[in-house]
């Protein structure tokens, strides 16, 4: 498949203004409405759906000029500067010369089966790399940034970009890890990691070359977000017919995590500012612990972008982006919240420590020098300090051996080792290394971990022992282990139990206080039961849908209402209950209706590859219901039209898209096959040649319009 037969609509699955942000109050909330389901009072719970009602507060908005810098934080703010500086989020990337260059830009060929790279210097001491592939002359590429040091325990790696002719800042694709002083690449094939050999094909073999990956959130390219650097926008300048690509430093800055500071120094910059109540900051310790989870997973979360304007540190983060819609799909998680595939700090929330305690990163983490605390905010002397949990788990630092059943000062003696391995994260392979702590924080449980595939704490180091030892000396030393949360226990088991009734007892419930297991267990009912206009006969699942269509939480909302339109539109009540959603007003009910939209297109992608196109086709056309002008969704439905020979119909998808937006350059190409499906090629060539106004250096764009001419 082409690279231009799907439009991406999340980065790897934007500067000025933003809308006025809302607060939602509910009559009737999802919780109460559980209350009433849980009590068997259906009618009351269908009664209370109808009652939700919104009100909003408008409040000021975020501009890139409300950003001031690191800088003017450390006139006041020596101690906190001085932190910074020295951490890793102080050192994490910057222009070169700006940060250290670990990796070896030493002028030693790097050696690919059909060509070679050769990091080094240039005559003016900057690194570039040069490139020789077999019948092109010589060409050198400059680093223009470089994000990393090699910092991160585990698998510390250093990546370089460079600034393309478009306006974007694009991730080269020769990274270096220091922990294995070696370079590596990506391997389109399967995404994996692998050290640069002769093996590999610079030309067929990598997955980000030629260069497309971008800083900032483009839907249309494949992007690093607005993770890596600080107050990254990217955006498209229509009358220039380029990128504009903003960030005030490429380390993690002041204003990442507290936001735009202009208000706040023109405050307290006038007489008796300490009287005043305002400071124009609002003081992240003071937040509760899931907005001081939410401040860091700005960047340490899988996140989907929902809307295309650029996020800034300030705004509602779930306004930009979903931070659970992943788990429909490919889920990163396995059932119990373990990393799967490749994924950031996010399951936390799968943690004991955060579901039935307080926990947040800053427990453990000292926010301005990453080093590390207990929860008192006493400095612990590492991140094995077994401070970290014995603050909280008082008992266990009495008689610690009796506990660990190892001898103190050993590894088996630190609670990391058995509570938060390192693990390697499974979607980056095993050549290079990338493990990562486990933040589940889960119990050794070595005969279940085994099940799922993941490296059991105690085989960490007890590697000349089998499984059925690490088994019997867990019972012998704990006894029974302690059984898994209700809904984690509901999601492993229902797997193999196939009637639908009983399976939706198990994966929907919206009486439970685990807000990601819930997502997981929507997102597997609907993959597994729901269908275009078919869903289980079952008045039980019907109502645990509506009740989670009522919640706060926006994610498990809108996938709720995407199962009830896709599978059960015509049931008794539900079209009134979309009705009222999509008509309902503010900026929650805006970014509702985007998730909404995304899961039913996120449905119809999954449709689509199975070859069923005629259920990928209801699902993008009842996504569309949800949001008329939504592009990538008016993509994927052209190209479900071009797969099953209706060519027309994709063309005509495809021009309302293009009026919407008629700087997407990918949006001319598709309509450019599309007319050739129709064996219009005047029309081809003219759409080709409309979409290289806005994308000139797309090769397969050009490649096609070669072609063409030719013929």
């Amino acid at each position: 498949m082409s690279a231009h037969d799907k439009t991406p609509l999340r980065a790897e699955r934007s500067q000025t203004t933003r809308p006025a942000r809302e607060l939602t109050r509910t009559i009737a909330t999802g919780a109460a409405i559980c209350s009433l389901l849980a009590a068997g009072n259906s009618l009351a719970a269908e009664s209370a759906l109808s009652r939700v009602v919104v009100v909003t507060n408008a409040e000021p908005r975020v501009r890139i000029e409300d950003f001031v810098g690191a800088d003017a934080c450390a006139r006041c703010h020596r101690k906190e500067y001085a932190l910074w500086q020295n951490s890793t989020h102080g050192q994490a990337g910057g222009e070169p010369g700006e940060v250290k260059l670990v990796a070896r830009f030493d002028g030693k060929p790097l050696q690919f089966k059909d060509g070679q790279v050769t990091p080094m210097l240039n005559a003016q001491g900057k690194p570039v790399f040069r490139l020789e592939q077999q019948g092109l002359p010589p060409v050198d590429i400059e680093v223009y940034a470089v994000v990393g040091g090699g910092h991160m325990f585990g698998g510390g790696t250093q990546s370089f970009f460079l600034q393309f002719p478009d306006g974007t800042v694009r991730f080269l694709p020769f990274d270096f890890s220091r922990t294995d002083d070696r370079w590596f690449v990506q391997l389109r094939r399967d995404l994996t990691w692998a050290p640069v050999s002769r093996e590999i094909s610079l030309a067929t073999d990598l997955a980000n070359w030629p260069p497309h990956r971008v800083l900032g959130t483009l839907t249309e390219l494949s992007n690093c977000q607005n993770c890596h650097g600080s107050q990254i926008a990217t955006r498209y300048d229509d009358t220039l017919r380029r990128y504009e690509t903003h960030y005030q430093t490429l380390r993690i800055n002041c204003e990442s995590c507290h936001g735009p500071g202009r208000r706040h120094l023109d405050l307290v910059s006038q007489p008796g500012f300490e009287k005043q109540p305002d400071l124009g900051m609002k003081p992240l310790a003071l937040l509760n612990k899931d907005d001081s989870l939410k401040v860091c997973f700005q960047c340490h979360a899988k996140k989907d972008a929902i809307r295309e304007e650029p996020y800034l540190p300030g705004e509602d983060l779930e306004s930009y982006f979903s931070l659970k819609l992943a788990l429909l799909g490919n889920s990163p998680f396995l059932v119990d919240g373990r990393v799967r595939s490749f994924d950031y700090q996010s399951n936390h929330q799968f943690s004991d420590c955060y579901l039935n305690g307080s926990m947040t990163c800053v427990d453990c983490h000292e926010p301005h020098s990453l080093a590390y605390r207990d929860v008192f905010g006493r400095p612990l002397t590492g991140r094995f300090d077994n401070g970290q949990c014995t603050s909280c788990h008082a008992s266990k630092a009495i008689q610690p051996e009796s506990h660990t059943h190892h001898q103190p000062g050993s590894p088996g003696s630190l609670c990391t080792s058995c509570h938060m391995p390192y693990l390697q994260h499974p979607g980056v392979g095993t050549r290079i290394t990338y493990a990562r702590s486990d933040h589940t924080i889960p119990i050794p449980r070595p005969a279940f971990d085994h099940q799922l595939g993941i490296e059991n704490a105690c085989h960490k180091c007890h590697r000349d022992k089998d499984l059925a030892w690490e088994e019997t000396k867990t019972k012998e030393w704990y006894g029974e282990i302690k059984p898994h949360g209700k809904i984690i226990a509901n999601l492993i088991q229902a797997p193999v139990v196939a009637d639908p009734r009983s399976a939706a007892r198990l994966l929907l419930d919206p009486t439970a206080k685990h807000s990601m297991a819930q997502m997981a267990g929507l997102a597997a009912f609907i993959q597994r039961f729901v269908g275009p206009d078919s869903a289980p006969a079952d008045l039980e699942a019907l109502a645990r849908l509506k009740a989670f269509a009522a919640s706060d939480d926006p994610d498990l909302k809108a996938l709720a209402l995407a199962a009830l339109k896709f599978g059960y539109q015509d049931r008794t009540g539900v079209r009134p209950l979309l009705s009222a959603q999509l008509e309902a007003k503010g900026e929650m009910a805006e970014a509702v209706r985007r998730r909404w939209a995304i899961a039913l297109d996120t449905i119809g992608n999954s449709f689509a590859e199975k070859g069923d196109l005629p259920g990928a086709t209801v699902c993008f056309q009842k996504a569309l219901e949800v949001q008329p002008d939504n592009i990538v969704i008016l993509s994927h439905l052209s190209q479900a039209f071009l797969r099953a020979g209706r060519a027309a119909d994709a063309v005509a998808l495809l021009k309302k898209a293009v009026q919407l937006r008629p700087s997407k350059a990918v949006l001319y190409f598709q309509l450019a096959k599309a007319y050739v499906g129709l064996e219009q090629l005047p029309q081809a060539r003219q759409a080709l040649e409309e979409g290289l106004k806005y994308s000139p250096d797309d090769p397969l764009a050009n490649r096609m319009l070669q072609q063409l001419r030719e013929r």
